[in-house]
């Protein structure tokens, strides 16, 4: 298949953890030691920036399933826009991606796209995806329209947090976020209505570490020293239960 400039995939390994401010407040500290901030990190927002994605699934929720029982090899699809929720949808860098985690190993495909051509393909029902391609759409895009049309996938749900992230420039690909404020939306199709949107709690910050082999002794240590539990989280099941149980949901997580 054809490759562009447009087209990024990787593979890494994630550890998950929720922690309180406390700890995330150690965690920044041995981050500014030794890692620098993400470029996108806006210093004056506390070194955070807004992330918004848009989660797509089949009819009877075949990848929040497979999330749910920890399948082996299972994967997610969805947009994603690093701008808030309260932004125009037409600006931001806008990526499609799959994100397929096989024994352990994540790997992630994405595509760079327009703002107004992902929206397109989002709120498409798979027919006439083709005529939406940017002219070098590469085999990250071509993936993603694929596993849509096999499962028929639809928007499901919205889910935005504020992200402070610190990233390696070895080849190691180290990198370390801390999530908050989670949000769920359930979405409108543009010009239909706006999106609504809720707060989620999750009891803590979302600390995600993210390596490709091993990492090094001091992030060992400042998991120690904070002395954080390592444990499942995936906020794409955390934003669908929520938004499966809100009164205004029009779409239903049934017998989860």
């Amino acid at each position: 298949m054809q490759s562009s400039a447009n087209d990024y995939s990787w593979g890494r390994y994630e550890a998950k953890y929720i922690i309180g401010e406390a700890q995330a407040l150690e965690v920044r500290n041995y981050c500014l030691a030794h890692l620098p901030p993400d470029p996108h990190t806006d210093a004056s927002a506390r070194r955070q920036y807004p992330i918004l994605s848009v989660y797509l699934d089949s009819q009877g929720r075949d990848l929040f399933r497979d999330a749910v029982e920890r399948s082996h090899d299972r994967f997610k699809l969805r947009v994603r826009k690093y701008h808030s929720c309260h932004c125009p949808s037409d600006q931001g860098p806008t990526f499609l991606e799959i994100k397929r985690k096989t024994n352990g190993l994540v790997r992630k495909y994405r595509a760079l796209v327009p703002a107004r051509t992902a929206d397109g393909i989002l709120w498409n029902d798979g027919a006439g995806d083709a005529t939406s391609l940017p002219a070098n759409a590469g085999e990250s895009l071509l993936q993603f329209l694929e596993l849509r049309r096999q499962f028929q996938a639809a928007p499901t749900v919205g889910v935005a947090y504020m992200r402070e992230a610190y990233q390696g420039v070895s080849n190691e690909r180290l990198r370390i976020t801390l999530d908050r404020h989670l949000h769920f939306g359930i979405l409108a199709q543009p010009g239909r209505g706006r999106d609504q949107w809720w707060p989620v709690h999750t009891g803590g910050v979302i600390l995600e570490v993210k390596f490709t082999d091993t990492y090094p002794c001091w992030v060992m240590h400042m998991l120690h020293r904070a002395e954080v539990i390592r444990r499942g989280v995936c906020k794409y099941v955390i934003c669908a239960k929520a938004a499966g149980d809100s009164p205004g949901s029009l779409r239903r997580y049934g017998g989860v």
